[in-house]
């Protein structure tokens, strides 16, 4: 299914393409809507749909504004813009913008749906031509790009010469006189058997980064890329990095088996220090990799965690790797262990035993610096004739492991709440208190905990496990549960109080979160009391 998003300030219009769209005649289903391009554009960057119906004239942002953010962003979203201006000055500036379809009212639920379907025909022949295994065979056959990636490989790493640079890179037809320069890496991960995923998701890399004349793409490895980013306004370059970051690893992991992690380097004025962003953002992909997150992690992410000593990342010891390990990480030390320990019965005992041992001091040092008492925390191994029992096969070793390091990370992670706890929980208590206000959204409340909305988003999910969208509509669903089943308020006006403002899109959102409406959900609650 297509996901489709509605930006139109007209109920009515709203509402006939809403129905449209649910009427269940074609692959497309409601990814949300909104009465204005500012709203639409923050809800956006959560749902990322597939296509963007919007109306040409709308409050504070208007339909040829979003498209043109939406394009810059987003570049994949299929955008249908809906006027009733019939003046050529409106269509040759959506062409420019690269607006894919423009539509004049009043539109039929037909036309609408025709164009709706060309434009998956659209989408699914760009995804055919981006699985094509055999276009991206023939572009590194090239010498010529075989030769740019080298360079710039040495850009980056500090070989070249600055005057050597500059002149090069125009012989190449890459300008690099810019503002400031940032480097950031993109490492692929993927099971063995499914290698030739990561040339489909570095075709979708390119393709997203292709318009972007402040960006410049190569490949370093197999399995890595490195995007050079160059300032070129007066916008924030990080910013754009973070929110590039977000595209990418969404479409990726969204279209291919492979995981992404992002390491973003520092910003540098000169071509000459490339080097030190480049090694700075090595070590924040480095970090999110062994952490087994998977993360979009900038340079300055990594002041929080100064106990690690980043450059002895590669072969860390467990000590230093029990540190910030998340549970995610898990599977991964014991596959480990037990390739070091090796298949033979007796050697497997000793072995096991040994590795168990190094382990549990590690984890009793640390428990020790946290306040703890390792047999407090973990009772049930006060003799070390119970590391012998665990180490006796390799399935009690795999269990005890497991079990041990489930219950220190739990240790751990309550004496030590995370960087962004203290950002997570005011903003989910602002969200809380202010959630039926219709003006809330990711930037309101990215100001309240003074990060830029692109970085908070990004931080919000990773942190929670859930979008800022889908934990406001949580908020506002829950609380019109209550309202629902103690009050006599028309759902109408509950949808205004829980912060909708529309009551139809309220029920739609209703029944999708609960499975029912909210009548049959008032109705239902009276029975069971």
């Amino acid at each position: 299914m297509y996901k489709v998003f509605i930006a139109e300030d007209e109920i009515v219009v709203r509402e006939g393409l809403r129905n449209s769209i649910q009427s269940g005649t074609g692959p497309f289903v409601l990814a949300g809507e909104a009465s204005d391009g500012e709203m639409a554009l923050s809800i956006m960057k959560d749902v990322k749909p597939d296509i963007l119906i919007t109306d040409i004239k709308m409050p504070f942002v208007d339909g040829l504004c979003l498209s043109r953010i939406i394009k810059k962003i987003l570049p994949w979203i299929k955008i249908i813009i809906i006027s009733g201006h019939d003046e050529f000055q409106y269509a040759q500036e959506a062409i420019s913008i690269g607006v894919d379809e423009y539509m004049l009212k009043p539109i039929s639920a037909s036309d609408m749906l025709s164009t709706l379907n060309k434009l998956v025909d659209t989408i699914e022949q760009e995804k055919m031509h981006l699985s094509s295994i055999e276009n991206l065979k023939q572009q590194a056959q090239s010498n010529s790009d075989l030769i740019r990636e080298r360079w710039l490989c040495d850009l980056v790493t500090g070989i070249v010469k600055t005057e050597d640079a500059l002149e090069k890179g125009d012989d190449m037809g890459i300008d690099l006189i810019a503002h400031g320069y940032l480097v950031a890496i993109i490492k692929l991960s993927t099971s063995p058997e499914n290698y030739s995923e990561l040339i489909t998701a570095k075709l979708h890399i390119n393709s997203l980064v292709d318009n972007q004349e402040e960006v410049v793409c190569f490949s370093q490895s197999r399995d890595s890329i490195i995007l050079l980013l160059m300032q070129l306004e007066s916008e924030s370059i990080e910013e754009t990095a973070y929110t590039l970051g977000q595209a990418i690893k969404y479409e990726i992991e969204r279209n291919t088996g492979c995981m992404v992690a992002i390491g973003i380097g520092s910003l540098v004025e000169r071509i000459g220090n490339l080097s030190q962003s480049y090694a700075d953002a090595e070590k924040a992909v480095k970090f999110s990799v062994k952490t087994g997150q998977k993360l979009i992690i900038g340079t300055h992410d990594l002041n929080s965690f100064s106990e690690i000593d980043f450059l002895k990342l590669d072969g860390s010891s467990i000590s230093e790797r029990l540190k910030y390990v998340k549970k995610s990480g898990i599977d991964e030390i014991i596959s480990q262990y037990i390739a070091m320990i090796g298949d033979h019965p007796f050697q497997f005992t000793l072995t096991g035993y040994y590795l168990l041992y190094d382990l549990m001091v590690a984890l009793s040092k640390i428990i020790d610096e946290l306040g703890g008492v390792v047999q407090e925390v973990m009772p049930w191994l006060s003799h070390k004739t119970q590391l012998t029992e665990i180490a006796s096969s390799k399935e009690t070793f795999c269990d005890g492991v497991k079990l041990i390091l489930d219950t220190f990370i739990d240790f751990r992670e309550s004496k030590s709440e995370g960087k962004y706890y203290t950002m997570i929980q005011k903003a989910k208590q602002y969200i809380d208190l202010h959630f039926s206000d219709q003006d809330i959204s990711l930037h309101s409340v990215a100001s309240v905990v003074n990060v830029s909305p692109n970085h908070f988003s990004t931080i919000f999910s990773q942190e929670t496990g859930e979008t800022f969208i889908e934990y406001l509509t949580r908020v506002r669903i829950n609380r019109s549960k209550d309202l629902l089943l103690t009050t006599p308020l028309r759902s109408a006006d509950i949808a205004y109080d829980v912060g909708f403002g529309d009551p139809h899109y309220f029920s739609y959102i209703f029944k999708k979160h609960t499975g029912t409406s909210p009548r049959e959900f008032r109705t239902g609650g009276k029975c069971l009391n």
